[in-house]
């Protein structure tokens, strides 16, 4: 028996092809359009698709997706206005565009000139065509007034007859704004029934600041105005101000000012502030010129007494500040005069000064001096340990109030000298702080190759500032140099140029010239003979770069380049700077046409230039 499996497959399934089909028991042909007729196809769509055919015909269906503007879902369709982004975008709107309105529920277009129908115009407004907006001022009417008082009534005088319309008050269109206001500004406003404009200026009757009557006593309430972190004004009360005031007192300094020389008092430089005399000097002052309430404290730091000169007045009498003292001077005005006040209370007891004393060269012996005050020593004593141990003054010059002697020198460091009377050791002076410095001498590392017979500049520095220095060349790097060339000093630099006439290796040497033993060496300097060469290629291109090459000494000499259409004379600019290297240099040349061309070359520090053969350019 046949099975299903072993018979033939057909290629093609058409509608009128028949099938076996049992029915009821017997069996029985059915084509497979009868077998079909009444099978709905299954249809598969995406998530988010629509059906429907967008094919030309009829046909199955397709599946149809959501554009710009629509999105599907939960089975809904709704539009969200996204398709609205690609719409081009106006700049302004004209009479002629149309917008889009609801109508009763319907949609519908309206020209936009349509919309001045919903506006109308009132008393002193005007809508021309064009939509603009006028203001017409003189049209606006403001509240009656209160009636005046009636006067006595009087004559009757012949009735005139009518005059004309008057114009009204006419202003400007009240279609701006203003960002700014003057004094010749008008303001409009409404007077006695009428409108009327009245100047900016005259808002407060004309008054400027300095019309103003004059406050009385300040209060804590009383207000200023202010402006905070930008233009607006705000109030301010003098109570607040004082608060701020306060708050900057504990960080507020009297100034310091130093006499030098013999002053005469000055209210703007001196009021307030500490004056410190230095040196000793005398003091003059004018009462009327510095005015009651001037104040200053007066210290003597100098080694000679300050003297009070014409215009000061001392209340014991005295004329002198010794040194170490202060006082205070005050301007006062009294039922009796004005006057410049001092106390001229000054201690008596015996006092030693030592004057400035400016850092001496190391070990080198320098000058001490002094005043004495209520004293009379015999011999002197000084420290340069700050007490710590005493060293007699040798030969020291005493008089009835000063003193000098010539200390021995000091080893480089920081020192205050103290001196004090060897025969009555509590009176002791102490001098200002000075540094003695370690004498040095530094040298700008100068160029490791040079030429022969060429100048190298020099330069460095030397402590103390104002010592001499001399520079010279040698053969060794320990060995000091026969011959030496004295630098320009100024200060604390130095500045020389030495000339090597030999091929060579040389050290350079830079010395104080007091104080051999403080000096300077360089490295290793080789001296060279000057030689420059130059090559490039005897034919090239016009438009394509030759390429230079040559050779330099000193190695590290600047070169540069050019072409030129002759070999005679050597140009005077228009150099082109090669790259060079341990002794050798390249660079790149462009013809621009055809023709016969030269290369020189030039050591830029020298002056040497070469030139090179023939380059036949095509």
């Amino acid at each position: 028996m046949t099975t299903i499996a072993q018979l033939p497959p057909v290629t093609t399934v058409g509608l009128s092809d028949l099938l076996p089909l049992s029915q009821a028991g017997l069996l029985y042909s059915v084509s497979v359009s009868q077998l079909t007729a009444n099978v709905q196809p299954l249809i598969s769509l995406h998530t988010g698709s629509l059906l429907g055919r967008y094919s030309i015909g009829a046909g199955a269906p397709e599946s149809v997706a959501p554009g710009t503007g629509l999105v599907l879902s939960a089975g809904t369709l709704a539009a969200n206005g996204a398709d609205h982004a690609g719409f081009p975008l106006l700049a302004g709107m004209s009479l002629s565009d149309e917008i889009v309105v609801s109508a009763s529920g319907a949609p519908g277009l309206l020209p936009v000139g349509a919309l001045r129908g919903l506006f109308s115009a009132g008393t002193g407004i005007a809508i021309d065509g064009n939509g603009v907006i006028t203001v017409t001022a003189a049209s606006l009417s403001g509240p009656a007034g209160p009636q005046g008082v009636s006067g006595p009534a009087g004559p009757a005088g012949p009735a005139g007859p009518a005059g004309p319309q008057g114009v009204g008050l006419g202003g400007p269109a009240a279609g701006n704004s203003a960002s700014a206001v003057g004094a010749a500004d008008y303001v409009a406003l409404w007077q006695n029934g009428a409108l009327a404009w009245m100047p900016y200026g005259q808002f407060l009757g004309g008054q400027t600041i300095d019309q103003l009557p004059a406050a009385g006593p300040v209060a804590d309430g009383d207000e200023l105005l202010v402006a905070q972190g930008g233009n607006m004004l705000s109030v301010q009360s003098f109570g607040a101000i004082w608060d701020y005031v306060q708050g900057k007192l504990p960080v507020a300094r009297q100034g310091v000012v130093e006499l030098t020389s013999n002053t005469v008092l000055d209210a703007a430089q001196h009021n307030n502030r500490i004056l410190v005399a230095s040196v000793a000097v005398t003091l003059s002052a004018n009462a009327a010129t510095l005015g009651a309430g001037f104040s200053c404290t007066l210290i003597n730091l100098a080694p000679g007494p300050v003297t009070m000169g014409v215009g000061i007045t001392s209340g014991s009498g005295g004329k002198t500040l010794p040194p170490g003292a202060q006082t205070a001077l005050l301007g006062l005005s009294y039922s009796g005069g004005s006057l410049v006040w001092w106390s001229g209370v000054v201690p008596n007891s015996p006092a030693l000064t030592v004057g400035s004393i400016s850092a001496p060269a190391p070990n080198t012996a320098f000058v001490i001096a002094g005043g004495v005050f209520n004293d009379a020593p015999a011999a002197l004593d000084y420290s340069i340990d700050g007490g710590a141990s005493w060293i007699a003054a040798p030969s020291p010059v005493i008089t009835a109030n000063a003193y000098s002697f010539t200390a021995a020198g000091l080893n480089p460091g920081t020192y205050a000298l103290r001196v004090r009377d060897h025969g009555n050791v509590a009176i002791v002076g102490a001098s200002n702080s000075f540094v003695v410095v370690a004498p040095s001498v530094t040298m700008v590392a100068p160029p490791t190759v040079v030429a022969v017979n060429r100048l190298i500049a020099l330069s460095g520095t030397v402590s103390p500032g104002s010592n001499a220095v001399q520079v010279g060349l040698s053969t060794s790097a320990t060995a000091a140099p026969a011959a030496w060339v004295n630098a320009v000093v100024s200060n604390g630099g130095w500045t020389a140029a030495l000339m090597p006439t030999a091929n060579g290796t040389y050290y350079i040497w830079a010395r104080q010239q007091a104080a051999p033993t403080v000096y300077a060496v360089s490295a290793a300097l080789s001296v060279v003979t000057l030689s420059l060469t130059v090559s490039v290629a005897a034919t090239g291109t016009a438009g394509t770069a030759l390429a230079v090459t040559g050779t330099m000494s000193p190695a590290g000499d600047a070169i540069g380049v050019q072409l030129a259409t002759q070999n005679t004379a050597m140009p005077t600019s228009g150099w082109v700077a090669a790259a060079s290297a341990s002794g050798s240099f390249s660079a790149a040349l462009t013809p621009a046409a055809a023709g016969t061309y030269y290369v020189w070359a030039q050591d830029a520090t020298s002056g040497l230039s070469v030139v090179s053969g023939a380059v036949a350019v095509g």
